[in-house]
C-alpha cells in the first residue's frame, strides 16, 4: 500500500555478470510514502491506488479489479489471475485498513478533506490493545484543512502529493507489508508498555522496537509465524524493521545531543565565569563510540586489539569460521519448501551457538594449549552466510616445527579418514578459478585475489609477511587428489586448491574453518577492516541543491553514517536478535589522558554551573589520588604504571579506583587481587604537544602523585612535560638532524634546505627545533641574501633580521602546506607577518634575476638585430619607458627571430630591476623563454570553461600577476 524507497537497493552481481539475490540489501536511508486513494487524471495507479483499480464496489468490482491489475502487469496465465483473484478477495474481506479507506472514501467531498490515522492506539479499558485488528471508529477520522500532527497519516481522495510515513506509526508495518499483516494488524508504536513477567502487570517502561521485533521473529511451539514463511518478502521486512530500530536509537542520540554537550573543563569554567550562554558552548552532532558500527566505535576496537599485541605480542592463530547452511541444526528447523537462504533467523541463531561452542572449545578445552586472550569480529558474505574472524593468543607460542601437526593444507587420505576427506573436499577447497573457471567470484582482472592455485612444496616454510607457506605435496610425492564436477566438466583437484584448516576443528564443526598461524599484526588489521578500508560503507558527498533550504551540516556524523551505510537482511536479523558483532577476553579498560583541568566536562543547561564549580573526576585524576593514599594500597599503586592499574583496581561507579576482590592474590599487598584485565591509555595526536608528552611520561613513570610531580626528575622540577621527557631520555637528541642539515648546507640550495627543515619539523618532531634553526639559519637564508645582493648589485650586504624573517615565513608556509600547522607549534619563535608584508613568492621570483647578466645579454644582442626587429624593439621599449602600455602582436613565419626578440625585451626590462611577465599558451612554448609560465598557471584560468561558461580566473591581488593586471 506504500512505496518502498532507499538511497540504493543493492543487487548482488557475480563476476560472470549474473545477478543473485539470496539476501536483501540496501544502502543509505530508507523511507516509505503513501499517496491518495485515486490517481490524478491520465495517470497510472500506484501504491494504495491499486486496491481501487476497476471501480467502486459492485457485483462486477472483483472481476474489474482483477482484469485491471492483470492487464497493468501483463499477467496472462490463468494461474497468475487466480492468485490475484484470491489475494484481492482475501484483503477486501479481512484487511481492516482497506475496509477503513473504502468506508470513508465517500465522505471525502473535496481535495481539502482527508482520512487521518492516529499514530498510537487509544486505551480500551485498562490496557492499550497491542495486537488487535484496528476498529474503524477508533483509528481514523475525517479532517478538513491541514491541521495534523507530524506522525499522523493523512490520505486524501485525489491529489499528486506523497506523504512520508513515520516509522513509529502503528500502521507502518501493515501498510508496507499487507500480505504479511493481511488483517491490517497494528505494528510497533512508542506507547507499548512492558509487563512484569511474573504478575503480568504493566510497568512504567516502554517496549523498545528491538525487543518488539525480536519477539515477532521468534519461533514458538504450537504457533505459526507467518513472517517466517514469506521468503524474500520476510528478508525485506527484516531490513525494514532493523532500519526502524536503528533510526530509533539514532534519533535518541540526535535529540539528546541538543541537551547534552561536551567541552573541556577550562573553557567551560571560563565561559560560565563570563556569564556566557550555555547553549552556545559545546560541539555539534557526533555519533559516539558507544554506537556499534560507528567509525568511533571501530577506531576504539582497533586500538583495543593493539593493546593485546602490546601486552602479549603477536597472535598465534587466525581462524575464519563460516556458517554451514547444511548443518543438521539448520535443516531440521526449515519449513517445507524452504532453503537456508530463506531463513536468516535460523542461520543467525545456529551460527551464534556454534561460534560460542568454538570459542569455548578452544579456550576451555585447551586443544591448542592454554589460552591467554582472544577476540572475534562477525561479518557477512556477499551472498548470505555469516562468518567470524577469530584471533587467539596462547600462553605458549606455536613453534614452526609444530605447525604441520596443527594445520594442514592437504587433502586427507580417504582410506584412513573418510569423514575428514568428505568434510575437506566439501568445505575447504577453493574454486577452482583461473583458467578452469574465470567466472569465479574471486577473479578480478583475470587473477585470483586469494592467489590460488598455490605452488607445490614438500616442507613448510615460514613466510616474511607473517603467514607460513604450508606443505602441499604433489600426487607424485604422496599427495592426494579427487575429481570435482564444475559446469558438467570433471576437474582433477589436488593440494594446490586446499584452504589451510585444522583437522580437529573441521571434524568437530563440519564447516569452512580456515586456520592460519600468524606472526604479525596484519590479521588484526583484517579483523578490524571497517577502520582500514571502510567495509559496508560508501564514499559520498552531501550537496544541497535547494537554494532556499537551510544549509547542510557537514559535521553531522549521524546523517553521514545513515547515508553511507549498507544493511543486508542477514545482518539485520543478527542485530534484531541483539547478538554481539565483536567480543573479546579479557576486557580492555580505557584510561583518560588530559592536561591539568583539561578533562572533558559533560553538562546540560541545568548542570553547567555545577560542572564548572566541581571538577569532573577522571581515571587520571583518581590515579593521582590513589597514589597519594596513606595505606598499603597507595604504596603499592606507586609501583605501578598508569596502564597497569586496571589489573589490580576496578573503576567503580563512584568514580574511584577500588581494590579488586577477585583474582590471584598479590603477595606484596595483602587484600589485593590481580586480574587479567588490561588498561589502554587513550592515544594523543603529536600535534597536541604537551598532552602528547604527558602521555609519554604516564606510560614510563610509575606512581606519580600529581601533574607537577610527574614533571620532577631527580629532584628537579621541569616547566614542561617535554623537558621532563628529555631529562628522562625518552626523546632522542637532535644530533642526527643537526648533522643532516650541516651536510645539506654543503651541496643544497637555501630553498632545498628550508624544505628539508620543514619536513623534519612536521614529520620527525625534533626536540629542540629552535636550536636547529639558530645553528643553520644562515644556510637556509643564503638564497635570499644572494637575491638581495643581485638586486642591488652590492656584495657587501650581509644577513639581516628581515632576511631571517623572510626565511621563517617561507618555512612556515611549507609547514602549513604539509601539516597545516604554524612553526610556533614546533617550539620555534613565530615569524613577523603584518597585513602588508605577506610574502609574495611570485614577486620575489621576478626580482631575483641578475641585473648584470641581463645587461650583458642586452649589450651583446641589440647590435645584431635586423631592421624589422630593431623597429619593433624600439617601439615596445618606448611604450614601456613612457608608461603608455599597449598591445603588440608579432606575426611572422617560424625561424624568423620572434623568440630571440621577445627574450631580448625581457632581458632589457629585467636589467633595470623591472618586472617582465612571460606567459605562453602551452607548456612547450613556455620552455622557450626564461621564467615563462603557461597562461593557465599564471592567471589561474579554469580548465572546464566549456562546461562552465560562468567560470572566472582565480587570480588574487596579492600575487604579482594580480597586481600587474590591476595596474594595467
Amino acid at each position: 500500500m506504500t512505496s518502498f524507497g532507499a538511497t540504493e537497493i543493492v543487487n548482488n552481481i557475480a563476476a560472470n555478470g549474473q545477478q543473485f539475490n539470496s539476501t536483501f540489501k540496501i544502502k543509505g536511508q530508507m523511507y516509505h510514502k503513501v499517496g491518495s486513494l485515486l490517481p490524478m487524471p491520465n495517470e497510472s495507479h500506484k501504491f494504495l491506488q491499486i486496491y481501487f483499480m476497476g471501480g467502486e464496489d459492485s457485483e462486477r468490482a472483483l472481476a474489474n479489479r482483477v482484469d485491471a491489475r492483470c492487464d497493468y502487469h501483463n499477467l496472462n496465465s490463468p494461474f497468475a489471475r487466480r492468485i490475484v483473484t484470491d489475494l484481492d478477495a482475501l484483503l477486501n474481506e479481512h484487511n481492516e485498513l482497506l475496509k477503513l479507506f473504502k468506508s470513508h472514501m465517500h465522505k471525502l467531498q473535496s481535495g481539502n478533506h482527508a482520512i487521518v490515522i492516529n499514530p498510537d492506539r487509544t486505551p480500551a479499558g485498562e490496557h492499550v490493545r497491542r495486537f488487535n485488528a484496528p476498529v474503524v471508529d477508533d483509528v481514523a477520522g475525517i479532517m478538513v484543512g491541514d491541521r495534523t500532527a507530524t506522525r499522523q497519516i493523512v490520505i486524501r481522495r485525489r491529489n499528486n502529493n506523497l506523504q512520508f510515513i513515520s516509522d513509529t506509526h502503528r500502521s507502518y508495518d501493515a501498510l508496507q507489508c499487507p500480505l504479511i499483516f493481511w488483517k491490517g494488524q497494528d505494528g510497533y508504536c512508542v506507547n507499548i508498555k512492558q509487563r512484569d513477567p511474573v504478575t503480568g502487570a504493566e510497568t512504567n517502561k516502554n517496549v523498545s522496537s528491538k525487543d518488539f521485533y525480536s519477539y515477532r521473529l521468534m519461533i514458538r511451539s504450537g504457533r505459526d509465524n507467518i513472517i517466517l514463511r514469506c521468503r524474500e518478502l520476510s528478508q525485506q521486512f527484516m531490513v525494514d524493521m532493523y532500519v526502524k530500530i536503528e533510526s530509533e536509537r539514532l534519533r535518541y542520540l540526535r535529540y539528546n545531543q541538543q541537551k547534552l554537550r561536551a567541552e573541556e573543563y577550562i573553557p567551560l569554567r571560563d565561559a560560565i565565569a563570563k556569564t556566557a550562554d550555555t547553549a552556545e558552548i559545546g560541539n555539534s552532532v557526533i555519533l559516539p563510540s558507544s554506537y556499534v558500527g560507528s567509525p568511533r566505535h571501530m577506531q576504539e576496537y582497533i586500538q583495543d586489539a593493539m593493546t593485546f599485541v602490546r601486552e602479549y605480542g603477536r597472535p598465534c592463530l587466525f581462524i575464519t569460521f563460516t556458517c554451514n547452511p547444511k548443518w543438521q541444526e539448520i535443516t531440521s528447523l526449515l519449513l517445507p519448501g524452504q532453503n537456508a537462504i530463506h531463513r536468516h533467523d535460523i542461520t543467525a541463531r545456529v551460527f551464534k551457538q556454534k561460534l560460542k561452542s568454538l570459542i569455548s572449545f578452544i579456550t576451555k578445552s585447551h586443544v591448542f594449549g592454554p589460552t591467554r586472550c582472544w577476540m572475534y569480529s562477525v561479518e557477512w558474505q556477499k551472498r548470505r552466510l555469516p562468518h567470524a574472524h577469530i584471533l587467539n593468543w596462547f600462553v605458549d607460542k606455536i613453534r614452526a616445527e609444530d605447525i604441520d601437526s596443527l594445520i594442514s593444507a592437504e587433502i586427507p587420505d580417504p582410506s584412513t579418514d573418510q569423514l575428514l576427506f568428505d568434510i575437506v573436499t566439501t568445505n575447504m577447497i577453493h574454486g577452482p578459478c583461473g583458467i578452469l573457471n574465470r567466472s569465479s567470484p574471486c577473479m578480478v582482472d583475470g587473477k585470483c585475489t586469494k592467489r590460488f592455485p598455490k605452488d607445490f612444496i614438500n616442507d613448510m616454510v615460514t613466510h616474511i609477511d607473517g603467514y607460513p607457506i604450508y606443505r602441499r605435496r604433489s600426487t607424485e610425492n604422496g599427495g592426494q587428489s579427487f575429481i570435482k564436477t564444475i559446469s558438467n566438466a570433471d576437474i582433477d583437484m589436488d593440494n594446490r586448491w586446499v584452504v589451510p584448516y585444522s583437522p580437529l576443528l573441521s571434524k568437530i564443526f563440519n564447516a569452512h574453518i580456515n586456520v592460519e598461524s600468524c606472526s604479525s599484526v596484519k590479521s588484526i588489521k583484517y579483523i578490524c577492516k571497517y577502520v582500514n578500508k571502510g567495509s559496508d560503507m560508501a564514499v559520498f558527498r552531501i550537496e544541497n541543491t535547494n537554494v532556499n533550504a537551510p544549509p547542510l551540516n557537514e559535521n553531522d556524523e549521524i546523517t553521514n553514517y545513515q547515508i553511507g551505510r549498507y544493511i543486508s537482511s542477514n545482518e539485520a536479523v543478527w542485530r534484531i536478535f541483539g547478538f554481539q558483532i565483536h567480543e573479546r577476553d579479557p576486557a580492555v579498560i580505557h584510561l583518560a589522558v588530559h592536561l591539568e583541568n583539561g578533562q572533558r566536562a559533560y553538562f546540560t543547561d541545568d548542570t553547567a554551573l555545577d560542572r564548572a564549580i566541581n571538577q569532573p573526576k577522571t581515571t587520571l585524576n583518581e590515579f593521582f589520588e590513589l597514589c597519594n593514599r596513606a595505606d598499603a594500597f597507595g604504596a603499592f599503586a606507586q609501583t605501578l604504571l598508569y596502564s597497569e592499574v586496571p589489573r589490580y583496581f576496578t573503576w567503580a561507579q563512584s568514580k574511584k579506583w577500588m581494590p579488586r576482590k577477585k583474582g590471584t592474590p598479590v603477595d606484596a599487598c595483602p587484600g589485593l587481587f590481580k586480574s587479567n584485565n588490561l588498561g589502554r591509555v587513550y592515544t594523543v595526536n603529536p600535534r597536541q604537544t604537551e598532552c602528547f608528552y604527558l602521555r609519554l611520561l604516564l606510560v614510563n613513570v610509575t606512581g606519580p602523585l600529581s601533574f607537577q610531580d610527574i614533571r620532577k626528575v631527580d629532584g628537579q622540577q621541569y616547566p614542561t612535560y617535554k623537558d621532563a621527557c628529555l631529562a628522562l631520555g625518552l626523546l632522542e637528541d637532535d644530533n642526527q638532524w643537526d648533522s643532516m642539515l650541516a651536510e645539506a648546507a654543503l651541496n643544497c640550495t637555501g630553498t632545498q634546505i628550508r624544505l628539508l627543515f620543514a619536513i623534519v619539523l612536521t614529520t620527525c618532531f625534533p626536540a629542540r627545533a629552535q636550536m636547529l634553526w639558530d645553528n643553520h639559519k644562515d644556510s637556509m637564508t643564503d638564497a635570499i641574501l644572494y637575491r638581495y645582493r643581485t638586486r642591488y648589485n652590492d656584495l657587501t650586504i650581509s644577513f639581516s633580521d628581515a632576511m631571517y624573517n623572510e626565511s621563517l615565513i617561507a618555512i612556515e608556509d611549507l609547514c602549513i602546506a604539509i601539516a597545516n600547522l604554524p612553526i610556533s607549534h614546533f617550539g620555534m619563535s613565530s615569524s613577523n607577518r603584518s597585513a602588508s608584508d605577506l610574502l609574495n613568492t611570485d614577486m620575489n621570483r621576478e626580482l631575483q634575476y641578475n641585473t648584470v647578466e641581463m645587461a650583458g645579454i642586452v649589450s651583446r644582442n641589440v647590435p645584431i638585430l635586423n631592421d624589422e626587429q630593431k623597429i619593433i624593439y624600439d617601439r615596445i621599449m618606448l611604450a614601456v619607458s613612457a608608461g603608455q602600455g599597449g598591445f603588440f602582436f608579432l606575426d611572422a613565419p617560424g625561424g624568423t627571430g620572434k623568440t630571440f626578440l621577445i627574450s631580448l625585451l625581457l632581458a632589457e626590462i629585467r636589467s633595470k630591476n623591472g618586472i617582465a611577465l612571460a606567459v605562453a599558451s602551452s607548456g612547450i612554448a613556455a620552455t622557450l623563454l626564461d621564467g615563462c609560465r603557461t597562461a593557465h598557471s599564471a592567471f589561474k584560468l579554469p580548465l572546464n570553461i566549456q562546461n562552465n561558461p560562468d567560470a572566472v580566473c582565480k587570480i588574487k591581488k596579492t600575487i604579482v600577476y594580480g597586481h600587474s593586471a590591476e595596474t594595467m
